[in-house]
């Protein structure tokens, strides 16, 4: 696992592995957190692993957009999904208090006051970032941002009031948002998130946002030359423990939403999309 332990990739990985059937797995599976460099860090460390099956790794939303960046020469294609163990779309948070209750609300404010808002994400690298650069591409927003070393710290620092809003998974904002310290008031999918079905999609209320559909997504996975049986058989195990009723609660809980199930072919199909998406926002 490419961040540190606590964040949404680790639980997520650590829930999934739980939830693999014991009478499915014939080894123990120990997790190593290996962050920094926005991930690029872990996930040089698992490219140069040895292909056998015993060391597996994760390709998730960050890891492709860094490779649209130019950020890293590690690109999808060295991979083999096993599983999809996360796919939701983000959540655009701002204070209870703010003077704005509605997405529409917020652009016009920040349009009536350009420069002077602030979101705070988890940097350039990661596809929250993204969000912000959408917004002040496509609506012609002047927002700054602010980046963050975790989503729970932006979080935290739109409570506090040390930036005015924030994109980020729902789990980290699930708190907060129960505690009433913030709102959200738009989503960054193509449909609403089913912990939120009131909280609508940005692409609702703007025909430039047509198209938007950026998620937080994770996958487990082995590396390319992965002998086969091997790959068959953790593509077995991992995709029982993500469609399992014990993993969905997990998720659930977390206010995350169940993943879809997703074949190989799907699973390929859905990467290659997100990044032609990615590189399309940042010609």
């Amino acid at each position: 696992v490419y961040w540190a332990a606590g964040g949404t990739t680790d639980t997520c990985v650590r829930s999934a592995i739980n939830a693999i059937p014991d009478d499915m797995l014939s080894k123990n599976i120990i997790v190593s957190n290996v962050a920094g460099g926005s991930g690029l860090v872990g996930a040089t460390q698992f490219v140069k692993s040895a292909a056998d099956g015993y060391t597996i790794g994760v390709l998730n939303c960050d890891l492709v957009l860094n490779h649209a960046l130019g950020n890293t020469d590690i690109s999808s294609d060295q991979f083999i999904p096993l599983a999809c163990i996360e796919q939701d779309p983000y959540l655009f948070l701002v204070p209870s208090d703010a003077p704005y209750d509605t997405f529409e609300e917020f652009v016009d404010y920040v349009k009536a006051n350009p420069g002077t808002l602030s979101v705070g994400d988890t940097g350039s690298g990661a596809v929250p970032h993204l969000v912000y650069t959408v917004l002040n591409k496509q609506l012609g927003l002047d927002l700054k941002t602010v980046a963050y070393d975790s989503s729970a710290d932006s979080v935290i620092a739109t409570v506090s009031g040390e930036c005015d809003s924030t994109i980020t998974a729902p789990g980290a904002a699930a708190g907060q948002l129960e505690a009433g310290t913030l709102k959200a008031i738009a989503c960054s999918g193509a449909e609403r998130l089913a912990a939120y079905p009131d909280v609508p999609c940005m692409s609702e209320s703007y025909e430039e946002l047509k198209d938007m559909n950026i998620l937080s997504w994770i996958m487990v996975v082995a590396l390319k030359d992965t002998p086969a049986d091997a790959v068959s058989y953790l593509q077995e195990i991992f995709t029982a423990a993500a469609t399992s009723d014990e993993y969905r609660e997990t998720l659930e809980s977390l206010s995350f939403q169940a993943v879809p199930a997703m074949d190989n072919d799907e699973m390929l199909q859905f990467v290659a999309d997100q990044a032609e998406y990615y590189a399309s926002v940042l010609a």
